[in-house]
Formats: C-alpha cells, structure tokens, sequence
C-alpha cells in the first residue's frame, strides 16, 4: 500500500486547509456543541458555509447536492478538518438515511429528501430503539398498517437523538406478525411535524435533554415514504448501520492522542511535565502504535468503497477497535489532568483540556450506538472467523 499523497492529494489538502482557515467561525467552537447543548447544532453558520461551498455533504455525487470527492479526498478532507479543530459534518441524515436512500431510494425519494440534507435544510433523528427492542433491535413493536395509499403508524421508540430538533425522522416498523420477527419489518420516513406525533426529554447525568422518547398515535404517513420493499426494513437497518459504522469517528484518535500530547506537555507529575516520564510515554506509545493499526483498517474499509463494495465487516471490526481505542486514551488523559478531570463544561480551560472531560462523557456511547460492541464481536465471529452461531 502507498500511502504516500499525490500532488493532487497534496494541492487538495492545502485548499481544505485555508478554507478552514478562512470561514471557520473565530473563537472558540467547541467541537462537541453539536452533540446536545441544546441549541439548534450551535454549527448552523459552519455547516451552512461549507453547504454553500458543496461540501457538507463531502462523501454524496454533485447530481444530489454532494461534493463529488473521490474517496482519497474524503480521507484528506475530513483529517485536515479534525486537524484544525473544526467540526466534521455528519448526523443522521448526512451518514445514515441519506446514504441509504442513495442506495435504495426511488428516483422521487432521492430528488425530495437528498438535496435539503445537503443544504443543511432539513435535520434527521431515527427511531429504531424501544423500551422492549435495544440491542435486540428485531423485537419492535411499533406498527404500520396499510391503509390506502397511506400507512397507520402506532408505537414507541426510545434514546431519539435531537427529536426536538429534527424536521423528519427514519423509522423501522412492524408490518407483519405472522413471520419471522427480522422478516416483517419495514423502514418509512415520517415528517415530525405530522399529527400524532409527540417526544418527551430523557434527562442526563449532566442536566441537559439529548435524548427523547418519541410516540406515534396513529400517524397517517404516505406509502411513497417507504424505503426499499415492504417487510425488507431489516435489510435496510443493516445496511444503514453499515454506513454509519462506516462514518463513525473519522480520525477522532489522531485529533485526541494530538491534544493528549498537548496537554502532557504541560500537566506535570514529581515536577517535570508528562511527556517526559517514561512510564507516561510508554502508555503514549501503545496508544499511537493501536492508532496506526487503525488507520490501516480504515484505508481497508475505504478501498473497498471505492471499488464499489458496500460496508463489510471491516466496518465493525473499525467501529469495535475505535471504540475501545479513544475510551483508552481519553482514560489516560484524565489521568494526567487530575483533579481538571472533574471540570466540565468549564470553557476557561485550555482547550485542549476542556475537550477531554466532554469527551470521556461523549465517547463512553460509542461501544453502544451503532450496534453494541458485544454485537460486533458475534459479527466479526461469523463473517470473519467463520464461527457457528
């Protein structure tokens, strides 16, 4: 594998680079306000510039409002962003339901919903999880009944990311009891503000409302909504899970070792800083050799996008190590910070200080969302190894 970067790779990452520079809002933008502080993204002026320039949604052909890069200047466009501290466009309809309907959506489907995605139009939350249906996510029982040229929705789903905020919301439904639970699903897309539609906050551990509950009481939603064939939903949800596995995290380790390197440069133990410790550098090291290790899993995962190929199980072996790997160096940083652990949302912090604590917070998720580690794993024995279930 080459990993040198051609001359266009090189020219290309320089222009990234002073647009950033350029048009990335002044003073401090925290790269985790997007998450849950309660605002409409707190990013809308970012991602709208980057919208206008038709970069948001960097990974999408030009013909759907996408920037049309090749994969190579994916990779470089999203490192060189994370490299200058500025916020990666995602969400749930730039690497979720978006790439679905690429793959899977009608003609119509793709010409409504695929443009205000990439203008920053039109917010997305999902609604797979229920009180009853977590990780064994085919156990749902909300329901959709045909009727018309319309479906009836009634259900529950649970941990709606941002519902207070978004504008439409994919749902996985039951449209058939009388079959094996995978097999009598189906995937729609309702519009939040349709009648019947209700949330309730979920309050954290740090106050704030990131997560709803969302009800459906008998939600009239167009059969034209429908993504893929009826009762296919499962295939749908796998292979959207593929793509947001696929998307997960980028190259937030690189970013977060960089600002671990920073900040033990400055924190100290017995009188001299971290970094020059040898039991810290050691630690430090481990952690930058895992990361390399990743970053060629990575390059795997991308060849095989651009040969065309839809997320196999290198997405969940990337997902599972990732996962893993930025919980472990977050750990080490707060170990180096002490006592500045325990600060959060304390902006008058460095700032590479201030992001460990949100981050811990932030990246303790990801061995869930996107499929359980514990659930990757069971992947990664089948697919992989060729276990027996």
């Amino acid at each position: 594998m080459d990993m040198k970067e051609s001359q266009e790779l090189v020219e290309f990452r320089a222009l990234v680079g002073e647009f950033v520079q350029t048009h990335l809002p002044k003073g401090r933008l925290d790269p985790y306000q997007y998450v849950g502080m309660g605002e409409k993204d707190g990013l809308d002026d970012w991602f709208r510039t980057l919208a206008k320039k038709g970069w948001l949604a960097f990974r999408w052909p030009k013909e759907f409002g996408g920037a049309g890069f090749s994969v190579s200047e994916q990779i470089v466009f999203q490192d060189e962003l994370q490299r200058r501290g500025a916020p990666v466009p995602g969400g749930f309809g730039l690497t979720m339901v978006g790439p679905l309907i690429l793959q899977f959506g009608t003609a119509a489907q793709k010409k409504r919903f695929l443009p205000p995605i990439a203008k920053h139009g039109e917010i997305w939350c999902q609604g797979y999880s229920e009180p009853n249906a977590g990780s064994d996510l085919a156990s749902l029982q909300a329901r959709a009944v045909p009727e018309g040229e319309a479906f009836i929705v009634n259900g529950q789903k649970t941990w709606t990311s941002r519902a207070h905020l978004a504008d439409w919301i994919f749902v996985l439904v039951r449209t058939d009891t009388g079959v094996q639970k995978q097999r009598g699903i189906s995937f729609i897309l309702v519009d939040m503000k349709s009648p019947g539609v209700s949330i309730r906050p979920i309050k954290q551990i740090d106050g704030q409302a990131e997560f709803f509950e969302t009800f459906f009481d008998n939600v009239k939603v167009p059969a034209e909504n429908m993504v893929g064939k009826i009762n296919e939903g499962w295939t749908m949800a796998k292979h959207l899970l593929g793509h947001e596995r696929a998307s997960t995290g980028g190259n937030v380790d690189g970013h977060l070792l960089d600002r671990l390197k920073s900040l033990a440069s400055r924190y100290e133990q017995d009188g001299r800083p971290l970094m020059k410790g040898r039991d810290f550098r050691d630690r430090l090291a481990r952690l930058e050799m895992d990361a390399d290790c990743l970053r060629y899993t990575r390059y795997r995962m991308l060849t095989a996008l651009m040969q065309g190929k839809a997320p196999g199980p290198e997405s969940s072996i990337f997902k599972l190590y990732q996962s893993e790997l930025v919980q472990r160096i977050c750990d080490l940083a707060l170990e180096a910070m002490g006592p500045d652990s325990m600060r959060w949302y304390d902006k008058t912090m460095a700032p590479d200080a201030y992001e460990f604590p949100m981050a811990t917070n932030i990246h303790r998720a990801m061995s869930i969302y996107s499929g359980s580690n514990e659930v990757q794993r069971n992947i990664i024995a089948k697919q992989v190894l060729g276990l027996p279930d």
